[in-house]
């Protein structure tokens, strides 16, 4: 159980404007102060940066989908099944391809001024929410030894309003900035004493509330939790496109069909980003294999290494 101290610390939201989405460039004010939050909190909100009209599309497939596959003996779930949040492909047929989703315009341009120009995008799936009990432990998404400089950020769409209610996840502001691979127990999280610590030093962290539109972006190093939807019966998507600086020597890829190859390299060019995608004649993305191999195919670390070998003293 995380202990909650009063007056947590805000996430940054940033409004896009009117006349920023008519012409599909953040403006240089707002573009600082997502940079700026992104470097000293780990993460920024930038709301109203998608239109409605694509979420809904992707909402209604995703969650018809994540019904199913809750009920299946494969399905991976985010830690704890009592939580009710699963990990699911988003659906790569060309249709579901969106421009403003895959290659957010303000998102795009938050991550290659903040990771460097053509950020390479290697994860293209959905954590989705269902009404459950627990809680995911605090957490880094990078279970290997990784640089003390901003690699990776994840771009999180929730194709609903999204609040405390129903999930919207935990996030540790500034953790991102001296965390390192030793600060985890394995799957048990971060160690109770850093969070102890980390509380008593910083205060409470914080479940930002999103509109629908908006999108969150967080630095991959950043601690975090999912949470319980504690609604009756609302399904929460939300979207993880992770991107990663060019640099990065990271070698993961999406699988699509190459029917949508076309779609890819249009969005590609036309969004200023990379994307790593594995073409194949035939693709069930409701029955791809899920990996999460973030780490660079030169430095590895094991995953538990460190945990095991402190383990075994």
């Amino acid at each position: 159980m995380i202990a909650t101290l009063d007056n947590p610390v805000a996430v940054v939201h940033v409004p896009i404007s009117p006349q920023e989405r008519q012409a599909g460039k953040i403006s240089k004010q707002n573009l600082e102060k997502a940079v700026v939050a992104l470097t000293q909190d780990g993460v920024v909100v930038l709301d109203n940066a998608i239109a409605e009209e694509s979420l809904d599309f992707l909402n209604t497939r995703m969650v018809e989908e994540a019904k199913v596959l809750r009920e299946g003996s494969s399905t991976w779930f985010n830690y704890d099944s009592k939580a009710q949040n699963i990990l699911q492909h988003m659906i790569p047929e060309p249709e579901y391809l969106l421009p403003d989703v895959l290659a957010n315009p303000f998102a795009v341009e938050v991550c290659s001024t903040m990771m460097g120009p053509n950020p390479v995008l290697r994860y293209h799936k959905a954590n989705t929410n269902f009404p459950g009990e627990s809680r995911q432990p605090v957490h880094c998404d990078v279970h290997y030894e990784h640089p003390r400089a901003c690699f990776s950020l994840a771009v999180n769409v929730i194709l609903i309003d999204c609040s405390a209610e129903n999930g919207s996840t935990e996030c540790w502001p500034g953790t991102h900035a001296t965390t390192k691979f030793s600060d985890q127990n394995g799957m048990k999280g971060i160690h109770q004493h850093l969070l102890d610590q980390r509380l008593a030093s910083h205060g409470a962290p914080v479940q930002p509330t999103i509109k629908k539109g908006g999108l969150i972006i967080r630095d991959m190093r950043l601690w975090h939790a999912g949470m319980p939807n504690r609604t009756a019966d609302e399904v929460r998507v939300m979207l993880n496109l992770t991107f990663f600086a060019n640099w990065y020597r990271c070698p993961m890829t999406i699988t699509f069909p190459k029917s949508a190859e076309s779609k890819v390299r249009q969005i590609e060019k036309e969004g200023g980003i990379q994307i790593a995608a594995e073409f194949v004649d035939q693709v069930d993305h409701r029955t791809l294999e899920h990996v999460h191999d973030f780490g660079q195919d030169d430095k590895r670390e094991e995953f538990g290494r460190w945990h095991n070998k402190i383990a075994a003293k």
